[in-house]
Order: structure tokens, then C-alpha cells, then sequence
């Protein structure tokens, strides 16, 4: 189908996704993670490692991410009207131009992706990986701060997608970056003052996707450890290291099962993510290029 200026609409009698039917729809928890993944970039990547070892590890991690996820989702646009093939680069954010949801489906893993390639540029110039090593809650400070010129639009870019737009939301990544370096209470309390004032407003109308992503930062900034029970341990191990997978997957498999299945199609969707991790490390281990 198409509209009068020649885009391509879908059918919602042909496209499951736009189906409003859901076990629970709560939204905030994917801005939530983008501080998650920039606390661990500092504590997995950013190590008292030389240089060069630093390096290799972050670019073998960003392998570990964008491999996997431009298979899928090439696989998703061959078979399926839905993506366009500038989501399969994981470029779309650059490159895409659609309103529609569809292609902004994976902003999140196109968002990660193109921060660690900059910041593995950035890092592999050794001034730079001195001053970090230098100033380490400064240099996060800094990019966060640098961050927020995307975050209110301030050059103009006008993205089509405000909120999801990687220049927009890596303000999130480097404050979850600045909370893992914060030593004292001062600092921590600078990253809360600079959460209130600036996630406020993010998303239109949403309070609490707003008030659930300010929860889950601040509790990223002051909480280090939360307690757990092992048997619980076990199986949350299993779904966090498939959590990358579940999300590549979901889209071509929930949407089919909810309509009258939601929960059915929610355990389905864990079971598809966990096997596609399956799959991928077993690939991995026998080329050995992750």
C-alpha cells in the first residue's frame, strides 16, 4: 500500500505489530538501560588494561552486539515488509527517514552500537585514553554534558524520532557512566540534580515513563548491589546474558501470539531469544570471532 505522497502504509490487517493487545504495557525501561549500559562500559571496559588490550576488548564486545543483530534483522527485512534494509546496518537513525514505528523498532542496539564505535575511535587516540584514565568521572561529566546539546536539540538537527534518536538519548549512556565512577556523595548527588532536571519533558505526555526511568537511574547512581535469592540467580543469569536476543527476536514472534495469547506469547518470546543466544555462541566458539 502507499499514500499520496508515495510511502509505503501498512495494513493493519496484514501487520501484527500494530495490534493493540498486551500482557502489560509499561514503557521506560529501554531509557533505563542505555544508563545500565554506560555503568558497564566503565566496569567491563574501561580497566586498568593497556591501551591496546582495551581496545581489543571493546571492539571484540562491539562485535558480540552488532554481528548477531544485523543477521537477524537482514533476515527480518528478506522475509518481511516491515524494516527497511538501513535497519539491517543498524543505520537507520542516519539514514531512515519513516515516522513509522517499524523501523525504529531497533533503536536501542543501533544506539549502543554507534556509541561504543565512537568512543572505541576516541579512546584508540592515546591522549584522549590518558585523560580518561586521568579524569574518570570527569570525562564522562564532560560527554554528558555534551550529550544534552542532542538532548534539547540545540544545533537544530530536528530528529524524527526525538526520544530515540542515539544524538538525543547518549546523554543517558554517559550519566550511567558517570554514576560508575562517582566516589562520593557530592558527585552522585550532581548526577541526581542533573536526572531530575533533564529527563523531565524527554517524552511527550508519558509521566510514568518519565518517573520510571528517573527511578531506575537514581537507583543505578545510589544503589551498587540489590539482594537476591540464588535459585532466583539462576534463572535471571539465563535471561539477562539472552536479554540482547530476546529483544532482537520478539518482534517477529510476540506479535503473532498475543492477539488472545499474551502470555503464551510472552514465554514464547523468552524461549526464541534464549535459543537465538544458543545458537550464536555455538557459532562463536566454532569460528572463534567473538
Amino acid at each position: 500500500m502507499g499514500d499520496e505522497h508515495g510511502r509505503r502504509v501498512r495494513d493493519p490487517q496484514r501487520c501484527p505489530h500494530v495490534r493493540p493487545h498486551a500482557l502489560f504495557d509499561v514503557k521506560g525501561f529501554a531509557h533505563v538501560l542505555l544508563g545500565v549500559a554506560g555503568y558497564n562500559f566503565a566496569r567491563f571496559q574501561l580497566t586498568d588494561a593497556g591501551r591496546r588490550e582495551r581496545l581489543r576488548r571493546l571492539w571484540r564486545s562491539i562485535a558480540r552486539i552488532a554481528v548477531p543483530s544485523m543477521v537477524w534483522i537482514t533476515c527480518a527485512v528478506v522475509l518481511t515488509d516491515f524494516y527497511e534494509p538501513a535497519n539491517a546496518l543498524l543505520l537507520n537513525s542516519l539514514f531512515g527517514q519513516a515516522t513509522d514505528r517499524f523501523e525504529w523498532a531497533y533503536w536501542f542496539v543501533e544506539a549502543l552500537v554507534h556509541f561504543l564505535v565512537v568512543l572505541a575511535v576516541l579512546l584508540a587516540i592515546p591522549l584522549l585514553d590518558r585523560l580518561e584514565r586521568r579524569y574518570a568521572f570527569g570525562v564522562p561529566l564532560i560527554l554528558m554534558g555534551i550529550g544534552l546539546i542532542g538532548r534539547y536539540d540545540l544545533l537544530g538537527l530536528e530528529p524524527v524520532r526525538p526520544h530515540l534518536s542515539p544524538t538525543v538519548v547518549f546523554w543517558l549512556f554517559a550519566l550511567g557512566w558517570a554514576a560508575a565512577r562517582a566516589c562520593t556523595a557530592g558527585q552522585r548527588a550532581l548526577l541526581t540534580a542533573t536526572l531530575l532536571l533533564t529527563v523531565p519533558g524527554l517524552f511527550q505526555d508519558q509521566p510514568l515513563r518519565t518517573a520510571i526511568v528517573i527511578a531506575g537511574l537514581v537507583l543505578l547512581i545510589w544503589v551498587p548491589t540489590l539482594p537476591s535469592l540464588a535459585p532466583v540467580n539462576a534463572l535471571v543469569g539465563v535471561l539477562a546474558s539472552s536479554t540482547l536476543y530476546i529483544y532482537l527476536t520478539h518482534y517477529q514472534v510476540y506479535p503473532y501470539l498475543e492477539d488472545g495469547f499474551p502470555l503464551t506469547a510472552l514465554f514464547a518470546s523468552l524461549a526464541v531469544g534464549v535459543g537465538y543466544r544458543a545458537v550464536v555462541t555455538r557459532m562463536a566458539r566454532r569460528i572463534r570471532w567473538l
